[in-house]
């Protein structure tokens, strides 16, 4: 991260809920019945240009003081009851084709952590980031939800492999193709 972080409403962690904010911008002009586009570089010229005393970074300042570290816990993975189902799994990384293979979901296994800093109480949460992992018999290795589309198998119609066209049909796959598509 950058030493020279310009302190403006950038990178102000509040600038958009800003009270202050707001006043400046109707100040300059902002109005909701302006021309979207005027408006947008209004807010753009006046946040990179302005500074208020209730500013605090969006960036983590070090060294940080902290007094206490507290553990959060995730119990929500250990209630799932599609833990040991059968799943159709197929990984994203091409070495792997476009093959679906037989899986058992093994719940939801924590890939990293969530830190977040509370900079009134000096206080660090610390957690864990989970996602589904299933287990791939015949890779021998565990795939996670991250990597790969996935389901349960809930009866015999589920047993069929999952296609591009499968993929496709999901609504966020959709929606990402749409809006690559107007760019």
């Amino acid at each position: 991260m950058s030493q020279n972080i310009k302190k403006n409403c950038n990178n102000c962690k509040i600038s958009f809920g800003c009270s202050i904010l707001k006043e400046e911008l109707v100040k300059n002009g902002y109005d909701e019945n302006n021309d979207k586009v005027d408006n947008w570089k209004l807010i753009h010229k006046v946040r990179k240009n302005y500074i208020c005393d209730k500013y605090k970074s969006f960036y983590t300042k070090y060294p940080l003081e902290i007094s206490k570290i507290n553990n959060v816990k995730n119990a929500k993975s250990c209630k799932d009851i599609r833990i040991g189902k059968f799943v159709r799994i197929r990984p994203c990384k091409e070495e792997y084709g476009d093959k679906t293979y037989l899986g058992l979901y093994l719940g939801e296994l924590p890939i990293g952590y969530n830190i977040s800093y509370n900079p009134e109480n000096k206080e660090l949460n610390v957690s864990f980031r989970n996602n589904p992992a299933i287990f791939v018999f015949d890779l021998g290795k565990i795939i996670y939800g991250t990597e790969s589309w996935w389901g349960i198998i809930e009866n015999e119609e589920d047993l069929k492999e999952i296609s591009k066209g499968d993929i496709n049909d999901i609504w966020y796959v959709k929606a990402l193709k749409e809006l690559s598509d107007k760019e």
